[in-house]
C-alpha cells in the first residue's frame, strides 16, 4: 500500500501549498456533491487528513474554506433550480428516482418551521441534495436556508477537523505513527460504522411506530 500512501501525501502536499488548480478541483467536487453527484468519502477524507497532518493551521483553514464555498454554491444551485422550476423539476427527477417525492414530503413537513436545525440535521445525515430541493420547492426563505447550510457545514466539517486534530495528538501521545492510508482506512471504517448504527436506529424507530399504530387498529 506504499503507492496509496505516496499518492495521499502528494495530494495533500499540493493542497497545502495552495495550488489553485487543486483547490479548484476540490471546489468542483464539493459543488457536484451538493448537486447530487456521488464522490464517496472524498471530502471527508480530504478535510480529516488535512487537519490530521497539519494540525490547527492556515492550510487546514484554506481547505475548509474551499469546501464551505463549494457547499454554498452547490446547495444554492439546487435550491434556486427547485424554487424556479418547481414541480416540473421534481416530476422529472421522480421519473428516475421513484422515492424522491415521498422523501421530499417528509422533509418539507419538518423544514416549514424555517428553523435552521430543521435544515442542518438532514444535511448532516447525508440528505443534502434532497434538503435543498425540498427547501426550494416550498419557497423557504433563502436566508433561513443558507443559515441551515452554514450550520451543517460548521457542525459536520468542523467535527471532522477536530477529530483529525485529536487523532494526531492521540497517536503522538501513545507513540504510534500510522501511515496516511491506515488513517484513511480507519476513517472510512468509522464512517461506515456510524451509518450502520444510524440505519439500525431508524429501522428500530420505524418498527416501534408501526407497532404503536397497530395497537390502535
Amino acid at each position: 500500500m506504499e503507492w496509496l500512501n505516496q499518492a495521499l501525501t502528494t495530494v495533500l502536499a499540493v493542497l497545502n501549498q495552495g495550488n489553485i488548480p487543486a483547490l479548484g478541483v476540490l471546489f468542483l467536487v464539493t459543488t457536484l456533491t451538493e448537486i447530487g453527484v456521488p464522490f464517496p468519502f472524498i471530502l471527508d477524507a480530504t478535510l480529516f487528513l488535512s487537519s490530521y497532518q497539519n494540525g490547527p493551521s492556515l492550510e487546514v483553514l484554506n481547505t475548509f474554506a474551499v469546501i464551505f464555498l463549494g457547499r454554498f454554491v452547490g446547495a444554492s444551485v439546487v435550491y434556486w433550480a427547485a424554487r424556479v422550476l418547481g414541480d416540473a423539476l421534481i416530476n422529472m427527477l421522480e421519473k428516475r428516482f421513484k422515492s424522491i417525492k415521498g422523501a421530499m414530503a417528509k422533509l418539507q413537513s419538518s423544514i416549514k418551521s424555517e428553523a435552521a436545525f430543521a435544515i442542518a440535521i438532514p444535511r448532516i445525515s447525508g440528505l443534502m441534495t434532497l434538503t435543498s430541493l425540498a427547501s426550494g420547492a416550498i419557497s423557504l426563505r433563502y436566508g433561513h436556508f443558507l443559515i441551515g447550510v452554514i450550520l451543517s457545514s460548521v457542525i459536520f466539517d468542523g467535527a471532522l477537523m477536530v477529530f483529525g486534530f485529536i487523532m494526531n495528538s492521540g497517536f503522538q501521545y501513545f507513540g504510534f505513527t500510522p501511515t496516511l492510508w491506515q488513517v484513511v482506512v480507519f476513517l472510512i471504517a468509522a464512517i461506515i460504522l456510524i451509518w450502520i448504527i444510524r440505519l439500525v436506529i431508524i429501522r428500530r424507530r420505524a418498527k416501534l411506530r408501526n407497532e404503536g399504530k397497530d395497537l390502535f387498529i
